[in-house]
């Protein structure tokens, strides 16, 4: 039930995030910063709840899980620093590795809830 509510959570605030990021890249709604790095953080702890959930389950991946811990580490390192790392005419590097982060983020979640969901359904059927 758990993973259940963590991907719904990831699902609705990775969603709100990306909408709001990519209303940040045409100038709009900059007053919004705030709410989206909110969002992008609530994201990030819905994948390490998944990730940690799923690898603790009985025939989860340790590997998967800690891919889940790395990817949305690396998602917060950058988020958070975004604003000071390469500027100048070459910053939309960083925004366009924001962007794939954030992907991954939402991608990985769904990817161990699905695992998650099918190592439980097995073992519960057996």
């Amino acid at each position: 039930m758990v993973i259940r509510i963590a991907s719904v959570v990831l699902s609705f605030a990775g969603l709100l995030a990306l909408i709001l990021g990519l209303l940040f890249w045409t100038n709009s709604a900059l007053n919004l910063i705030q709410m989206h790095m909110l969002l992008g953080l609530l994201a990030v702890g819905a994948l390490w709840v998944i990730g940690i959930g799923q690898a603790f389950s009985k025939g989860g991946s340790w590997l998967l899980g800690a891919c889940a811990l790395v990817v949305g580490a690396a998602m917060i390192i950058i988020g958070l620093n975004q604003s000071a790392l390469m500027l100048g005419p070459f910053h939309w590097i960083v925004q366009i590795l924001h962007l794939v982060l954030g992907l991954l983020v939402i991608g990985m979640g769904h990817i161990c809830a699905a695992r998650y969901r099918k190592v439980t359904t097995s073992t519960m059927a057996k």
